[in-house]
């Protein structure tokens, strides 16, 4: 979703953190907030915490090796900047602005999970509804998880790992998730990935 103030484009993101963020450089920025925060809200924190244009003239450089997210690789583009570090996904690269010394791909793994949790949170919504199952009380990542998902009562706790899969792939094991937590049998789960997803006897995610 987009908003517009005062000529300027945000693009809305829901994070699982209590605060708010806006990253990026320039037109249209990004802003992160919680689920709980109305658009009312958002538009009177932006007027009061307006984000600088950044414009593109600054010097930069280059990661040796490209960024992996979801399977598609992304050139990293590092600019030195005095401010608190902003990570901004365009459509093949990855804008980072950090200071110097920092250690760029520890800030891109803790960036990344960040990813990851909005992007099951997209899916998990779409299955929410094509199921009719609104139970699952929250999602939640874990690095130390060796198994895709683990169902813990009402929440379904995910591997961070899986950022190293591609979308498709990720969509089926939410899907199986939303399935084993619906108590449904390995028929059941079939029938119902033959409807949704009919070639997903391609994925090994299993």
């Amino acid at each position: 979703m987009q908003i517009e103030i005062d000529h300027n484009f945000y693009e809305i993101v829901s994070w699982n953190k209590d605060y708010i963020q806006i990253q990026g450089t320039h037109t249209p920025y990004r802003i992160y907030a919680p689920p709980y925060y109305d658009i009312n809200s958002l538009k009177q924190y932006i007027k009061l915490n307006p984000p600088v244009d950044q414009g593109e003239d600054q010097s930069y450089s280059y990661l040796e090796n490209p960024y992996y997210l979801f399977k598609k690789p992304y050139l990293v583009k590092v600019f030195s900047t005095v401010s608190a570090a902003s990570i901004e996904l365009k459509s093949s690269s990855i804008w980072i602005h950090q200071r110097k010394n920092v250690n760029t791909l520890k800030l891109l793994k803790a960036w990344s999970i960040n990813l990851l949790y909005n992007e099951l949170i997209k899916i998990v919504s779409f299955w929410e509804e094509q199921l009719d199952n609104y139970a699952i009380s929250a999602i939640r990542l874990s690095k130390r998880s060796n198994s895709n998902y683990k169902i813990q009562g009402n929440e379904i706790c995910f591997s961070s790992r899986l950022i190293e899969l591609d979308k498709e792939q990720l969509n089926l094991i939410v899907l199986a998730a939303f399935c084993k937590f619906s108590k449904k049998t390995k028929k059941e789960s079939e029938a119902i990935y033959n409807l949704y997803i009919p070639n997903w006897r391609e994925f090994n995610v299993y």
